[in-house]
């Protein structure tokens, strides 16, 4: 056996493993934007200033991620341990996560507050890209929507069922509500990574140079024009979904609830989710089927956006939970046919997780932009149409939906590259 080849981790054991991993790392950054660090800023600064603070809060924290995510995409594709390059990062995220979360928890300052969670982004975001990187490495191609369709539902099941917990336990403080989704991620990611079998990564001389050239860092569009259209449909279907995080606002400035009416909606919202996994797990497993993956990723874009143009005239309550249900479908659908789609068209797998990590930064810089401009089009939208700003805010919203699904257009389908490596090859 050569150095750098190890015994891949059986495939039900990787599944457990890589949706264990994921989906309790990724969950508590989603439930901390559906009410948690809305409420944590208000006992800091006030209901008055939560607008604000929130919106360049969110913003300086997603921006600092969009430089660290791909650092540690770097990082994790350079640490050749023989305990694992992936199980390793898997453990040490979900460490230094709990701490991060601890100092959020205890924070009674805006900056700690900052700091705090650009760590805890950081962190789990390194569980996050450990389980997504181990896909490429060890799963053949023709299960890529299979295993994406599950990984991708694995994140939604969990926040729903955080959401439904906290929808339970709405009386609970903020700080107690944190504290149990730490140490469930911290038991998880430990027992994610035992699962895993993994192994020492020999780089060559040569192949170090090429990493460390700076030229080389974002994969040249002219070598692979598919990536960066690939990124593009990520960044605007996630400017889309970042919209989402001003629901919690949007429900005080609309239908006037209080705290706990607040998490108890989105506890009834989150069961919604179900249509999430089934619709990842169901268009994952056709998308193989039929060898097509951009019929269901244009689809499930306008799907979303159909969504937040339901929740621009939404009047009452029962428009919200159909909302919902409509965007989880839609947005389940998009991230199990997307993720396999990325895999397939990643240029190297030297660097499997730096060019994953640029990818999924587009999440980080969607919610940067979205949240630093979300304040401004909720009051031109207010002034504009004489309401509470929300309807012109989800409007534009709904346009990112429909840019996400045009630039899916020039990404060849799998027959289509299956074709063009055919015939470079030939040449």
């Amino acid at each position: 056996m050569k150095k750098n080849e190890f015994n891949k981790t059986p495939f039900l054991r990787l599944i457990i493993a890589g949706g264990l991993g994921l989906g309790t790392s990724v969950a508590p950054l989603v439930l901390l934007m559906f009410g948690l660090i809305q409420f944590k800023i208000i006992s800091i600064v006030g209901p008055e200033r939560v607008t604000e603070v929130f919106g360049k809060a969110s913003g300086i924290a997603s921006m600092a991620i969009i430089i660290l995510g791909p650092l540690g995409g770097i990082i994790a594709d350079k640490t050749n341990l023989k305990f694992g390059r992936r199980r390793i990062w898997m453990i040490l995220g979900s460490i230094g996560g709990a701490v991060s979360m601890y100092f959020l928890i205890k924070s009674d300052t805006i900056n700690i507050l900052i700091t705090s969670w650009i760590l805890a982004q950081f962190f789990y975001g390194m569980v996050s890209l450990s389980c997504y990187s181990i896909v490429p490495e060890q799963v053949e191609m023709t299960k890529f929507g299979k295993v994406s369709g599950i990984f991708g539902a694995a994140a939604p099941a969990f926040i729903m069922l955080g959401g439904m917990v906290m929808g339970v336990f709405a009386k609970a403080t903020v700080s107690q509500k944190l504290g149990v989704i730490t140490i469930v991620q911290l038991i998880s990611g430990i027992i994610a990574a035992l699962l895993v079998n993994d192994g020492y990564v020999e780089i060559i001389k040569k192949e170090k140079q090429r990493l460390n050239g700076i030229k080389n860092f974002y994969p040249s569009f002219k070598k692979y024009p598919e990536y960066t259209w690939a990124l593009l449909t990520k960044l605007f279907v996630n400017m889309s979904n970042a919209g989402m995080t001003m629901l919690t606002l949007f429900y005080i400035a609309r239908f006037h609830l209080g705290e706990s009416e607040i998490f108890k909606l989105n506890g009834l919202t989150s069961m919604g989710i179900g249509v999430m996994i089934s619709a990842g797990l169901v268009g994952g497993f056709l998308s193989d089927k039929i060898k097509k993956q951009k019929p269901f990723v244009m689809g499930a874009a306008l799907i979303t956006g159909l969504c937040l143009v339901a929740f621009a005239f939404s009047k009452n309550i029962s428009w919200i939970i159909g909302g919902n249900f409509i965007f989880n479908f839609g947005f389940g659908l998009y991230g199990a046919v997307d993720n396999a789609l990325v895999n397939r068209i990643l240029p190297s797998k030297e660097t499997i997780s730096k060019d994953l990590s640029i990818m999924n930064v587009t999440t980080n810089i969607s919610s940067s932009l979205t949240n630093f401009i979300a304040p401004m089009i909720i009051a031109f939208g207010s002034k504009l149409l004489k309401d509470d700003g929300y309807t012109f805010f989800f409007l534009c919203m709904a346009s990112f939906s429909i840019l996400s699904a045009l630039a899916v257009i020039p990404i060849p389908e799998i027959e289509e590259e299956k074709s063009m490596d055919v015939e470079t090859s030939t040449l």
